[in-house]
């Protein structure tokens, strides 16, 4: 008869049975290191470079030629290839070698040299809007600054100075300036939201999956023991390990960013790392009421992918959240990720104080206390009899 007093107590079993089970122990360290290293190197580029166009040139002039080089020598553009008819260009256009291509028509620079308009027509692949958005701004800034340059020579021909030149030819002048994201980086807009999209899927699946095990084999009763019958010693200790793991995750992520790709935190570091932990368990209760509302690891399991894997395109980072439709918004406002990015890019990025997201604190704070209450109230009620347990 097995001594109730040698049991070891429910953080020991949990520590125990984490240990023996590699991938367990996995998804709270190296998996999610791993994968999220992954993402990193995707978007480590920042800026996308050297995307291929082609081009059609009609004139062959040294105009036409000078527009060429000018595009080819723009960080963002590759000349992948001159060409002769609208045929070849969306032949290569569908085989995605090139995503635009230019067509500079055959009065190009006859009609320039007299003083005349001559229109190029760029055409690009409107399914890929990252590819043509980058490639749109550079071939309108190459344009519009050879334009520029070919109406500021004529003028000086003509005697006028420099300087009036260019006040005639851009009369009001627009000043862009771009703030918080000055490079326009990738790196900074995606990689930064993304690492916690991914984190956020993580915590649902480990805490789903330690509980639901219980519940699946029949081990409820020994998991009960181990603290002494108190349901709340036996969720907390199931809790403690992935709110440490996903914390320091959550760590590590933000050391890296800020030291080693330099990132640094440009507003309050208190409010982003409070915002992070909120973050861990708000996800921590979620999982919790998933798994107490199915008794079912499989179903808590969908339910886990339903509702985390989708979650990054209603975050409001993609697109913007004031535009999507109500509903869309509405389920978008119930997920503690959209609450935290709002954080995490006030906070990292723009510079803002402590006080600028009480909020959304209080937003993830409540769903970690009310969803967690709710999945101990649900368990402590239905998963303590033999007809909960089994299920797969």
């Amino acid at each position: 008869m097995t001594d109730k007093s040698q049991q070891p107590g429910p953080v020991a079993r949990e520590w125990a049975r984490l240990r023996a089970d590699f991938w367990d122990m996995g998804m709270l360290s190296w998996i999610p290191v791993l994968l999220c290293g992954m993402l990193w190197l995707i978007f480590s580029a920042g800026i996308a470079r050297d995307l291929p166009i082609a081009v059609i040139d009609k004139d062959g002039s040294s105009l036409s030629r000078q527009l060429i080089r000018w595009l080819d020598a723009s960080p963002g553009i590759q000349v992948q290839a001159h060409i002769a008819s609208n045929e070849q260009a969306l032949q290569l256009l569908r085989e995605r070698k090139v995503f635009g291509y230019l067509v500079i028509p055959d009065d190009f620079e006859r009609q320039l040299l007299g003083g005349r308009q001559a229109t190029v027509q760029w055409l690009y692949n409107a399914q890929f809007s990252s590819h043509a958005g980058a490639l749109s701004r550079d071939v309108r800034t190459v344009t519009t600054t050879l334009s520029a340059g070919i109406e500021m020579t004529a003028r000086a021909k003509q005697g006028v100075s420099t300087i009036q030149a260019a006040a005639q030819f851009e009369p009001i002048r627009t000043q862009l300036n771009s703030l918080y994201n000055e490079n326009i980086s990738y790196e900074a807009f995606l990689t930064l939201a993304l690492m916690p999209s991914m984190l956020q899927i993580f915590i649902v699946v480990a805490v789903v999956t330690t509980i639901g095990r219980e519940l699946r084999d029949g081990t409820v009763p020994l998991w009960l023991a181990s603290a002494k019958g108190s349901w709340l010693r036996a969720v907390a200790a199931k809790l403690v390990f992935p709110l440490i793991a996903y914390c320091a995750l959550a760590l590590l992520y933000l050391l890296f960013f800020s030291l080693v790709r330099d990132w640094a935190v440009a507003g309050s570091l208190a409010g982003l790392l409070l915002s992070m932990l909120l973050l861990v368990l708000a996800y921590c209760g979620l999982a919790l009421l998933l798994i107490a509302a199915t008794l079912s690891l499989r179903l808590s399991l969908s339910g886990a992918a339903f509702i985390t894997a989708p979650a990054f395109a209603f975050a409001g980072q993609a697109f913007p959240l004031m535009a999507m439709p109500p509903l869309a918004r509405a389920w978008a406002e119930a997920l503690p990720l959209t609450h935290y990015l709002q954080l995490q890019t006030g906070y990292w990025l723009a510079g803002a104080p402590i006080h600028y997201g009480w909020q959304q604190m209080l937003i993830l704070a409540a769903f970690a206390i009310v969803c967690g209450a709710l999945g101990l109230l649900l368990l402590v009620r239905r998963a303590n009899t033999p007809a909960a347990w089994g299920r797969t």
